[in-house]
């Protein structure tokens, strides 16, 4: 009798040490971190080549997520034509991971636009009329008769694949009002253009109903992180810096000799080309370059372009924090 439990016993245990590893197995993969990537998707005889935006290297396609290869075919008009892109992805030993497409199509101009300031950018064809979720406010602008409409900005509600936000001003010294419902949804939508794009919007103002697609702004700050630090291997020091999003920074020195770590606050800008700018308060870090320049690169390190006193000029730091842009009303994709 107790042979027979043994032999039952075993693959129960084998069974249930599976799914540990394999719920192991889908945590780590969900773990791992991801980047915002933008740029040009170019199909040859080679396959398919990822172009990113402000870089001028092409990297191969290791992956890519539906409905990329399907619209690409759509959108390009031969082999070699580049098509404008947006994904979350990764990059690995193999080439360019594009998991999570978020917009297809457009030219190499798109690169030129980065939205700052707004959060979430929207189309109605009712109109022609914008909608902008920024920091503070939703803006709605009738850009056919140059009207514009500025809600204070709601918390959020969160729905399922829908997020929405709802507001009411008033005007006329509380005389009369506006209205605004707004949805957004992480569904399949065909811009005016042609292009495709991952978040469906639905509103109405004053009663008027409003449809088109959406996507999201700030598009240089999603592929910031607030922390990056240096290397383990690099021993004779450890630098973290942490960027704030309104603008400040703060740059940690540690010398791995078991004096006080030092501390430089400072401020950071971003430049065009993938470039991020940091000033630093203190003369004795700054030393007689008081700017430090770094080129952002695919996989999200920050690289320094130039030759420093204090840092020298094969200075890189790694991300080491949570993505800049990481908020709980844009997170389609978490």
């Amino acid at each position: 009798m107790h042979a027979v439990s043994d032999i039952l016993r075993r693959p129960m245990l084998l069974l249930f040490s599976l799914l540990l590893t394999g719920c192991a197995g889908v945590a780590n993969q969900s773990a791992e971190p991801r980047t915002f990537l933008r740029g040009m998707l170019v199909q040859n005889a080679e396959g398919y080549w990822f172009e990113p935006c402000g870089l001028t290297m092409r990297h191969p396609i290791a992956l890519m997520g539906e409905p990329l290869e399907r619209e690409y075919a759509r959108q390009s008009l031969g082999d070699g034509w580049p098509v404008y892109v947006e994904a979350f992805g990764r990059v690995s030993i193999k080439g360019v991971e594009l998991t999570q497409p978020l917009l297809v199509g457009g030219s190499l101009k798109a690169c030129d636009v980065d939205l700052p300031d707004i959060k979430l950018w929207a189309v109605a064809m009712r109109g022609n009329t914008v909608f902008e979720l920024r920091e503070r406010q939703i803006r709605v602008h009738y850009r056919d008769s140059l009207r514009q409409l500025g809600f204070k900005r709601p918390e959020g509600e969160r729905l399922g694949a829908v997020r929405r936000w709802q507001q009411t001003m008033a005007t006329g010294g509380g005389r009369s009002s506006h209205q605004l419902l707004m949805e957004v949804e992480k569904r399949d939508c065909e811009g005016p253009r042609g292009g495709w794009y991952a978040l469906t919007l639905s509103a109405e103002v004053d009663g008027l109903f409003y449809n088109g697609c959406a996507r999201l702004g700030d598009l240089q700050q999603w592929r910031l992180f607030t922390r990056y630090r240096t290397a383990d291997t690099l021993l004779t020091r450890r630098l973290s810096l942490q960027l704030d999003p309104d603008g400040n920074a703060q740059l940690l020195e540690d010398y791995l000799n078991e004096q006080p770590v030092i501390e430089y606050s400072g401020r950071w800008q971003q430049a065009d080309s993938g470039r991020l700018q940091l000033w630093l308060d203190s003369e004795e870090a700054a030393g007689s370059d008081s700017k430090l320049v770094f080129q952002l690169d695919l996989e999200g390190r920050l690289k320094l372009t130039h030759f420093h006193p204090a840092y020298g000029s094969e200075l890189e730091l790694l991300p080491s924090g949570k993505p800049m842009m990481e908020h709980h009303e844009l997170d389609w994709w978490h």
